[in-house]
């Protein structure tokens, strides 16, 4: 896509009184230790200093762990097996305790990609969130290594150590300019792994999804374009359904309406062997590629009886699961939303959409006698930028031109807490585990606890 947005150990301790907060605690997890500020001696030597409140009137105290782990953290932190799984831009993948964060282990899998041309995350090692087979107690993850060469990598959750491996280069284009940035997605039996092209669009790449079957390592292939491009780079998962998944296309070489339609700036449904049974693009799709303004900056939603998508133009679309439309979506609906990047979330008929200017609020209704669903705003959260998360009651947002973990009220948009968690990366989105909320940072890892 054109103009795309994305996108040693040290350790800070931060205390003050908290009083009626729902979180209390801001933890950035740690690997080795220092001392406290104040020449005492504290857990894992950690230092210690006062944090102030982004709003005084709400009295609540940070009590801050901050570490760097070998490099910055992109994907969203998994979580399954009584752990916490996280992967750095350097290739080393990190087992955390869910209820101290502390490191259980950690494995280095290879020297990361620098990339050439273009490209705004170097070096270029994991992007993609992990994702952890219950079944197996097994987690993956996507590694680039020097030579470009992208591998999923299966590591046994109890000790990290290689269970598996399949090389997952796609035979078409060219591997130096893709990025595997979307979450590593676990279906029936396959791991799919999703690549785009580097921030800047060089090189000779085509959007691509990888379907790995576990059981036997083989691997199916779906190409995004026959014209060229089509990155697949937004940074959640697909949406899924009962028989296929969703995923969004960007933008493709291919600008001219005359041409024929080359599967690009779309929504696409695919099967568990990457094979596409049903697909959406607008009718303006050759004038979106031109200009930049497709749909492939945002996962699919599959909610509220739609499939939801809006992109970078601001232009909403309700989707009928079972019938995507076509080049034009028959029967589709459209309506005025946002430039949305990332994933949304959602709770009932009521939809939050991952906005560039901040995180909007949506009620999806049926419509009368049978016709095309309604849609009504509600909220609009400015600087809520980051990948909306719903849990313990509250509406867990980053901020991350600030570097700040928003606590909103579902209902209304109202800010109920800002915690300062340190640089983040574009689109980073929080994980919930128990009663804490797990969160990626340029540094390594964020965790708020009670």
């Amino acid at each position: 896509m054109r103009g795309r947005r994305h996108n040693g150990v040290s350790v800070v301790l931060m205390r003050a009184k908290t009083i009626g907060c729902v979180l209390t605690a801001v933890t950035l997890l740690t690997l080795a230790g220092c001392t406290t500020s104040d020449g005492s001696t504290g857990k894992a030597g950690q230092t210690s200093q006062t944090s102030k409140l982004d709003k005084p009137d709400q009295p609540v105290a940070e009590k801050t762990l901050a570490t760097k782990l070998d490099g910055p953290v992109y994907g969203r932190p998994a979580a399954g097996g009584n752990q916490v799984f996280a992967a750095t831009e350097n290739n080393t993948v990190y087992a955390l305790s869910p209820t101290d964060g502390s490191v259980k282990w950690s494995k280095h899998l290879a020297e990361p990609f620098r990339p050439h041309g273009c490209g705004n995350i170097i070096p270029l090692g994991i992007t993609g969130a992990p994702v952890y087979d219950p079944a197996s107690q097994t987690v993956y993850v996507v590694a680039e290594d020097t030579t470009a060469r992208h591998v999923l990598y299966g590591l046994a959750a109890s000790d990290g150590h290689v269970a598996s491996q399949v090389e997952v280069d796609p035979p078409f284009g060219t591997r130096d300019f893709l990025q595997q940035r979307p979450a590593l997605t676990l279906w029936h039996g396959h791991v799919f792994a999703v690549f785009g092209g580097l921030s800047g669009d060089c090189g000779d790449y085509i959007g691509a999804v990888a379907s790995v079957d576990l059981a036997s390592g083989s691997v199916n292939w779906f190409a995004a374009s026959t014209s060229g491009r089509g990155g697949m780079w937004a940074p959640g998962e697909p949406a899924i359904g009962t028989d296929r998944l969703y995923f969004s296309i960007g933008n493709g070489n291919t600008d001219d309406p005359a041409k024929p339609f080359d599967g690009t700036d779309s929504v696409v449904a695919l099967n568990t062997d990457a094979k596409r049974v049903d697909f959406f693009a607008p009718a303006s799709w050759a004038d979106d590629n031109r200009t930049d303004a497709d749909l492939g900056s945002m996962n699919p939603l599959l909610a509220a009886g739609h499939v939801i998508i809006a992109g970078k133009s601001g232009q909403g679309y309700l989707l009928d699961p079972a019938h995507l439309g076509g080049v034009g979506g028959s029967g589709t609906q459209t309506f005025p939303a946002c430039a949305a990047f990332g994933q949304a979330a959602a709770d009932g008929d009521v939809v939050y959409l991952p906005c560039a200017d901040g995180t909007r609020a949506y009620r999806i209704g049926a419509g009368g006698n049978g016709g095309a669903g309604t849609v009504t705003p509600l909220w609009h959260a400015p600087k809520a930028n980051g990948q909306p998360v719903l849990g313990g009651g509250r509406l867990w947002v980053p901020n991350w031109d600030d570097g700040v973990l928003l606590a909103l009220d579902p209902a209304t948009g109202t800010v109920v807490r800002q915690i300062t968690v340190g640089k983040l990366p574009h689109f980073a989105k929080p994980t919930i585990v128990g009663d804490k909320v797990f969160l990626e940072t340029m540094d390594g890892v964020a965790v708020v606890s009670p």
